[in-house]
């Protein structure tokens, strides 16, 4: 994806930020630290891993009626990258170094009740995964995703929210390996599944 496309998804994800609140009947914030499991695709040029690790965030929340709601949600995960079982003659090394994994989405979310005391929730996600390493500049993919949560409330102003959620860069990975600028993209989609946990916090 190149860059003016980026400029483009957050224009109207701006554009959704200034025009969805006047459509929803409540809007809540979510900071969220997690963790996302490991997972490896395979290459041209030999299989990628995306190392585990802590991943945190936000999600920005515009509720529709009680049993739907609008999920703007940003993530960022600190990890590293390996390449192993080079295809021979392909001129790359083994070896791991350190990048990062975000995700720009804009999903629906769907529960009984918001509002109740336990809501249980379900909903898809579909935007942006942004890989960055020390070996190249961001590269933007394609993403969809779907997540599985609860929310206990504590009072009508805060919960405690916990979730299960599938991120899958569709277009896969594109990260850089070598030397001069080669690059090893990815034959299948990475899938990475993790854990969440956060505040919900009413605003109005």
């Amino acid at each position: 994806m190149n860059m003016s496309r980026p400029r483009i998804f957050l224009f109207l994800l701006v554009s959704l930020i200034g025009v969805i609140p006047a459509w929803s009947q409540g809007v809540k914030f979510t900071p969220f630290v997690g963790y996302t499991f490991p997972d490896k695709v395979y290459g041209y040029y030999g299989n990628v891993t995306i190392g585990d690790g802590t991943s945190f965030g936000g999600v920005l929340t515009y509720e529709k009626s009680s049993n739907l709601a609008v999920d703007l949600m940003y993530s960022y995960q600190s990890t590293s990258f390996g390449l192993s079982a080079i295809t021979p003659g392909s001129g790359y090394q083994p070896g791991t170094f350190p990048g990062s994994v975000s995700y720009l989405m804009l999903g629906s979310r769907h529960s009984p009740d918001f509002n109740a005391k336990v809501a249980p929730y379900g909903g898809v996600l579909v935007g942006a995964a942004i890989f960055n390493s020390d070996r190249t500049s961001e590269t933007w993919k394609f993403a969809v995703g779907g997540k599985l949560g609860v929310v206990y409330h504590f009072n009508e102003k805060f919960g405690l929210m916990l979730q299960t959620q599938l991120l899958v860069p569709v277009q896969g990975v594109g990260i850089y390996f070598g030397t001069g600028g080669a690059g090893a993209s990815t034959t299948s989609s990475a899938t990475q599944f993790g854990f969440t946990g956060g505040l919900e916090i009413k605003l109005r």
